[in-house]
């Protein structure tokens, strides 16, 4: 379109401002389209390495790992390679920086004491010990048990059970001289009870027949004074040794002690020994074996008596065999029933033993 000039040689105002008015609508349009045309740029994926600049890289950062938890202890670490891991292992100690705060020092310390000790940690197996007074307990054991069973025989013998046996049973020689059953079980009673209580000899020299008469005369008097005294002793050592048995027994019978086996086992085998050396001389000849105790334990002149004694119309002969042969068939049971209660728990000190030797 064709421009309108003044006089001048300018432009007209009003085609002047249509054309600056084009030429704004011809640019704003062009970057319009200039905008438009522009791509947009590509969704960033949240996961893919390529697109993040702080991408994983397998190859110079390796996946971690979850660490575990610090040891109280070594940790054996076996190498790959090995065969036999058990032998070629290392231990590696733990830091102190790595103990928890919570522990305490004593405790830390056992921990780690615990834990790096390399002993072998057997099951724990009791051992007897055996000590001064276990030895002394086991001889005391072996010498005062026979006379532990010698003075329950004696006592058995010397009882009113057994003179009532005796003088009741078949067999039994009767007095020549005018007692009764009745009557040696009456005058009889008097002697076994003199032998057991504290009375002085005055408690047989008053026991008189019905026609006044003392029963005994003095020598039998002063010769049952003796077997008094003789049995006396017997109870006394007995009774001395059952004690002292009794305390060493405790003491050995404690949790480590060697215990009482050994010491009855030996009483036992030396009780029966020395009771079949007596029955086989009994047996050989019993005067002469009777003859011998009595001359060992009783002064010569005091024990031997006439036929019409008391003393011997009351205890015949027959009577001391038979005194003889219970007494001593009591004395060798008992010294059995010890001997089979020596094996009382054998088979777990056996146990015990064996635990010990693997151990």
């Amino acid at each position: 379109m064709p421009s309108r000039v003044d006089d001048n040689g300018n432009v007209a105002g009003d085609e002047k401002n249509e054309t600056e008015d084009l030429l704004s609508r011809r640019m704003s349009s062009g970057s319009g389209n200039a905008a438009e045309k522009q791509p947009e740029p590509p969704l960033e994926a949240a996961n893919d390495p390529s697109t993040d600049t702080e991408a994983f890289d397998p190859i110079r950062e390796p996946i971690a790992k979850d660490e575990p938890k610090p040891s109280t202890g070594p940790v054996h670490v076996a190498p790959a390679h090995s065969s036999n891991p058990a032998e070629t292992a290392r231990t590696r100690e733990v830091p102190a920086s790595s103990r928890t705060a919570v522990m305490s020092e004593a405790d830390w310390a056992a921990v780690t004491q615990a834990a790096t000790s390399t002993e072998t940690h057997d099951p724990e197996v009791p051992e007897r010990r055996r000590s001064v007074l276990d030895v002394i307990g086991t001889i005391w054991i072996t010498l005062a048990t026979p006379f532990i069973l010698l003075a329950l025989a004696v006592r058995f013998v010397a009882s009113g059970l057994f003179l009532k046996f005796e003088y009741f049973r078949p067999g039994f020689p009767a007095d020549q001289f005018g007692f009764g059953s009745a009557d040696r079980e009456h005058y009889g009673t008097y002697v076994i009870d003199y032998l057991s209580n504290l009375d002085s000899r005055r408690y047989l020299a008053d026991v008189i027949m019905p026609n006044g008469e003392p029963i005994f005369i003095s020598e039998e008097l002063n010769h049952m004074a003796d077997v008094k005294a003789l049995i006396s002793l017997l109870y006394l050592i007995a009774v001395i040794g059952l004690i002292g048995a009794v305390l060493f027994g405790l003491y050995m019978s404690r949790r480590h002690g060697m215990g009482i086996h050994v010491g009855l086992r030996l009483s036992a085998i030396i009780s029966i020994v020395v009771m079949a050396a007596a029955a086989v001389l009994a047996f050989l000849g019993w005067d002469t074996f009777f003859r011998g105790f009595h001359q060992i334990f009783f002064s010569d002149g005091t024990w031997e008596f006439y036929a019409d004694d008391s003393l011997i119309r009351l205890f015949p002969p027959q009577f001391w065999v038979d005194a003889g042969i219970a007494g001593g068939g009591l004395f060798v049971l008992l010294a059995i029933i010890l001997f089979w209660l020596s094996f009382a728990g054998h088979k777990k000190r056996r146990a015990l033993k064996k635990s010990r030797r693997q151990a």
